[in-house]
């Protein structure tokens, strides 16, 4: 009996033993399974114009990162984004470009470096001015329409600053702006008086800073996209449509003016719109197509009302046919 009973301890203790170790292999199976389901599905590089900097940063892509994975941002003016890409210093999996222009450096590269795009966003220019100038007061007459907002700028002594025309869509829009403002007042003169040249290195700065220099008061005015301005709470002039390049029912009037890049390239005024792409040479294809099919979404596109862009009907251009059919689905979706 003794014998049996001391068989039967041994039992239970072996049965225990098992028991705690099944509990033990199965913690550590589901603490693996957990890790593995935690881990990202990859990092996804976005490279952006430097005007979506607010709306990249502070709303698309924390609100990308729940999706699983890991955002990489970097905004720069498009024309300079676009010679990186070209010149190799970039590869992104995610191109958006403020205008078409600069898509199409890639489009017209060989070997192109991007075959498609949608156009996903508008906007117009707008003048941004500072709480801070000593001429605040002429700049809230002129919002109001009291006084013509180009006589304010073209003061000697009020510093408007702008970007470069070579590096970013929005220098060349501005230079659009004044020369269609010529012939929207009748006055042929204004654009030299505001801009006292297109290239006038008194007035250019960088993309990435010209909205610091703003709210800073290192400077009275600049032109903004209008969902800059908002998104900054900042002070600004609505400019009359047929000069802000923001409606497309002027696409006809604002064609009249253009700029031709120093590479002897004429662009010509057109309704600003934000596009994006897949580079040929994205590294992470599935993350790419998982964010700009997040960028289409319902949950995207309330984002950047948010940030005060004008929804658009979804326009393809490139070659259509190569727009992947997950995007071309939700790009016809809205036909």
């Amino acid at each position: 009996m003794h014998v049996l009973k001391v068989a039967s301890v041994k039992r239970t203790q072996l049965l225990i033993t098992t028991f705690v170790l099944t509990l033990a292999l199965g913690s550590l199976y589901y603490a693996n399974s957990s890790l593995a389901d935690s881990q990202p599905k990859g990092t996804v590089s976005v490279l952006y114009a430097g005007s979506l900097v607010n709306t990249m940063e502070g709303g698309i892509g924390p609100t990308f990162v729940t999706m699983g994975y890991e955002y990489k941002g970097e905004g720069h003016g498009s024309v300079q984004n676009a010679n990186f890409v070209i010149d190799g210093q970039r590869s992104p999996d995610v191109f958006i470009s403020a205008g078409i222009p600069p898509i199409q450096m890639l489009l017209n590269n060989n070997p192109p470096l991007a075959k498609w795009y949608v156009v996903f966003a508008s906007d117009e220019i707008v003048i941004a001015y500072s709480n801070k100038s000593q001429f605040v007061d002429l700049f809230n007459k002129a919002s109001k329409g009291i006084l013509p907002w180009y006589e304010i700028l073209a003061e000697p002594q009020v510093k408007f600053l702008r970007t470069d025309p070579e590096q970013d869509p929005k220098g060349y829009y501005m230079i659009m702006v004044a020369k269609l403002a010529n012939l929207y007042y009748g006055n042929s003169s204004i654009s030299s008086l505001i801009l006292r040249g297109d290239r006038n290195p008194n007035q250019i700065r960088p993309e990435e800073i010209l909205s610091t220099l703003l709210e800073s008061g290192e400077c009275d005015a600049i032109p903004l996209y209008k969902h800059e301005a908002v998104e900054r709470g900042l002070l600004f002039i609505t400019l009359p449509q047929e000069i802000n390049l923001g409606n497309s029912a002027y696409s006809n009037s604002y064609e009249k003016a253009s700029y031709t890049l120093l590479e002897n390239k004429t662009i010509h005024g057109q309704p600003i719109v934000f596009a994006v792409t897949i580079p040929t040479t994205a590294k992470d294809m599935n993350g790419a197509m998982d964010f700009v099919k997040f960028l289409l979404s319902s949950a995207g596109q309330q984002i950047l009302s948010k940030h005060g862009f004008s929804s658009v009907h979804y326009t393809a251009g490139g070659d259509v046919s190569a727009v992947p059919p997950e995007i071309a689905a939700i790009v016809n979706s809205q036909t």
